[in-house]
């Protein structure tokens, strides 16, 4: 039931590890020949590369994948269950000052220019200033109306944004 993009997500986790158990253990040529120390040791060679949230999501695939295979590869034991989550630690980013906004903005040109615009004047995520098209854009109106991606899988719901008159100016240059 999971979307393309989570599948193709799933597809590149598991990949990595099976590149890794093809260098490390060549001998564990099936699902069932994972014993829990080649987990153990392929959850240390995660935890120096990568974030304790990304961590998590490849034990949680291959958990996945050894539950579900469970009876049809003939497996004593998920190897994934023993592997303690990783507790995740946010690093939030201050915001930018006014001043250091406006520096950015004014060095900007094309269409950077405009995909900052769109985000400082309208709250665009910057996907959906990214693929924004004229289409979505009424400047006769003053209005801007796009389904967010962030919410397109999930719901078609639109939103309508009131252009702002200094992306307004901006857009009528393009």
């Amino acid at each position: 039931d999971s979307g393309e993009s989570t599948l193709r997500q799933y597809e590149f986790q598991y990949e990595a590890f099976v590149r890794w158990i093809g260098k490390a253990h060549p001998d564990a040529d099936e699902l069932r020949h994972v014993t829990q120390a080649y987990a153990d040791e392929y959850a240390g060679h995660l935890a120096l590369k990568v974030s304790a949230s990304t961590f998590n999501r490849h034990k949680n695939l291959l958990a996945l994948v050894w539950r579900v295979l469970e009876g049809e590869s003939r497996l004593s034991l998920n190897p994934w269950k023993r592997i303690t989550t990783k507790r995740h630690v946010a690093h939030s980013r201050r915001e930018l000052t006014l001043e250091e906004l406006q520096r950015v903005c004014a060095a900007a040109t094309g269409e950077m220019k405009i995909m900052l615009a769109l985000g400082i004047y309208c709250g665009l995520r910057l996907g959906d200033a990214a693929c924004l098209e004229w289409g979505n854009v009424d400047l006769l109106k003053g209005v801007i109306s796009l389904v967010p991606m962030k919410t397109a899988r999930r719901s078609q719901n639109r939103i309508t944004i009131p252009i702002h008159a200094a992306l307004h100016a901006l857009l009528d240059q393009v």
